[in-house]
């Protein structure tokens, strides 16, 4: 249960990451959107390389799965709040 808990946080930091990224590409901002395509890539590919080697490999890539989908709500949700 704790791995499954850890893959849901660290898949909602590395997709939290991967928005913010997205956003700092549409802004042109180079260096922050480098930064967080290096932090989100090794994020993603520990998750992935974790989940393969784990015997609940399915479980793991439902819970990231729903951490992704909560990452990218919540970065979503406060980049239109911070615009308004």
């Amino acid at each position: 249960m704790i791995k499954i808990i850890a893959v849901f946080f660290i898949g909602l930091l590395e997709q939290l990451l991967y928005t913010k990224y997205l956003i700092s590409v549409d802004k042109r901002q180079t260096v922050a959107s480098t930064i967080y395509m290096v932090i989100y890539i090794n994020l993603y590919l520990f998750i992935v390389a974790y989940a393969i080697k784990d015997t609940n490999t399915i479980v793991l890539l439902i819970s990231y799965a729903l951490a992704c989908g909560a990452g990218n709500y919540l970065a979503m949700y406060w980049e239109t709040k911070r615009k308004k």
